[in-house]
């Protein structure tokens, strides 16, 4: 039974059309080299199915249900851009513009002109809230906690 199926028998959301947005909005649509954008799909499906997981033991259903299918987009994204699967599949544009886009002003002083600099290359903002990946390592906690009151209201009591 291959990943996909697997996914389709646990959900009540069409995963093709769900997969096929998703890989156009992390860009894995653009990816020129048809080895690396296969291994990007392959990795796309694992995430998918790792993030369902999630859900399903935390919401105690059967299967996904389709009010959790903007919770599940969101949470897939979160999930790819911790785990700096866009950098690993998706080529950036150059370097150098990368390169300077990570430096950020950390604080000015008046008076004897002083600037500090703040490297953030370690850092992500994902829908508002940042993290540091560089000094933390990936916990399926941080997307529970973020999306609790989403999942929460699927959840079914357990006794």
């Amino acid at each position: 039974m291959t990943i996909l199926e697997k996914i389709k028998n646990r959900t009540k959301i069409d995963i093709d059309v769900f997969i096929a947005r998703l890989s156009k909005e992390l860009s894995i649509d653009t990816i020129s080299d048809k080895d690396k954008k296969a291994s990007a799909i392959e990795q796309l499906e694992y995430s998918v199915y790792d993030i369902m997981i999630i859900i399903l033991d935390v919401t105690h259903q059967p299967k996904v249900p389709e009010g959790l299918y903007t919770t599940w987009l969101r949470m897939i994204k979160d999930y790819w851009y911790l785990n700096k699967y866009d950098k690993q599949f998706v080529s950036n544009t150059e370097a150098s513009s990368e390169s300077n886009s990570n430096i950020k002003i950390k604080s000015i002083q008046e008076g004897d002109t002083t600037t500090t600099f703040a490297d953030t290359s370690s850092q992500i903002d994902i829908n508002g809230t940042t993290y540091n990946t560089g000094t933390i390592d990936f916990s399926d906690d941080i997307l529970i906690e973020k999306y609790k009151k989403d999942l929460y209201r699927h959840r079914k009591m357990r006794w």
